[in-house]
């Protein structure tokens, strides 16, 4: 998942939007998606545009061209220095800002220490704004979002078992990125799945997925701190009217199941039946698309690949992940 710029950078006339487009281009080119601030008026444009697109943003670039002149020199941007504001405000910790020559440091800027990056032309700008860059050292891996993975099965050599299932779990965590808030009531669930090149069905069974380590199935991820989910389980179902038994295992329930017949992939979920239907997933590769949901964080979308060539050994790795 590509790192995020927010890009603030003052747009009031067709050279300055050529420069802020340049701008673009060039983090862009160094692997990084951007969102490029747009001018707006209202307070509703404020919360439902430049907020949003604050919180689904890691990095936070300020580009502060000259507007007015006053004494000594000139203000900056009205615009950008209210972004600027809120995006302090919210906690990033990647903040670069890169100055005009002989803006005047008001509001925020008089307040933050910040070794800032300066051009005097406008042509001059870019080059600034890659010095800024690699004086930094961002790369476009970061980010302050929800992330997905790692991604692991339990151990092949002692199978799990709980009062629904028995076999091999597969866990993935879901890490919080923002050093200000916690991920509250943090769910996840099995949206789609299909084979590649085949198309995705959507999942019969909409309910959240158990969070790993606790009865429930939702977690509170505090910042800068990671949780795990049940994303699928590798066996069968509990059959209390089985008569083979199986051998020791781990977990506090342990009772018959009919460990000779082939095992199949389960969602270890919130759906209240006796007997949970196995998901449509016969031997080969798969991809499951999931979704992960916490209060004031974007969607974030995992697609998993999953590997049951052999079902005695299955595996599984992140195949993408993004937001919206």
């Amino acid at each position: 998942m590509k790192s995020r710029v927010f890009l603030s950078c003052g747009q009031r006339d067709d050279e300055e939007r050529r420069v802020a487009s340049a701008v673009a281009r060039l983090l862009r080119a160094r692997g990084f998606d951007v969102y490029v601030a747009v001018n707006v008026q209202t307070i509703l444009e404020i919360n439902h545009g430049i907020i949003e697109e604050l919180k689904n943003s890691d990095c936070y670039l300020f580009v502060n061209f000259r507007r007015d002149r006053v004494r000594g020199g000139y203000r900056g941007s009205l615009f950008s220095n209210q972004e600027f504001a809120i995006a302090y405000a919210m906690g990033f910790e990647r903040i670069l800002v890169v100055n005009q020559k002989r803006i005047a440091r008001e509001g925020m800027l008089g307040y933050i220490a910040s070794n800032t990056e300066e051009f005097e032309e406008l042509s001059e700008c870019c080059a600034a704004v890659e010095r800024a860059v690699d004086r930094a050292g961002w790369k476009p891996e970061y980010s302050r979002r929800l992330t997905a993975g790692p991604l692991r099965f339990s151990s092949k050599d002692t199978l799990i078992a709980t009062p629904r299932f028995f076999g091999r779990f597969l866990y993935l965590d879901i890490q919080n990125n923002r050093p200000d808030i916690a991920a509250l009531e943090t769910t996840a669930r099995l949206s789609e799945y299909g084979r590649p090149g085949h198309g995705m069905v959507p999942c019969a069974i909409r309910s959240p997925l158990k969070a790993t380590g606790r009865n429930g199935f939702s977690h509170t991820i505090f910042p800068n701190s990671h949780e795990a989910f049940d994303i699928l389980c590798v066996g069968w179902h509990s059959n209390p009217t089985a008569v083979t038994f199986a051998p020791p295992v781990s977990g506090a329930f342990v009772g018959p199941y009919p460990i000779d017949s082939k095992p199949q992939v389960f969602l270890n979920s919130a759906l209240d039946l006796a007997t949970i239907p196995p998901l449509e997933i016969d031997e080969g590769i798969w991809r499951l698309r999931y979704e992960i949901f916490a209060i004031g964080f974007p969607v974030l979308t995992a697609e998993i690949e999953l590997d049951v060539t052999d079902f005695s050994d299955p595996q599984a790795k992140v195949f993408s992940q993004h937001t919206i």
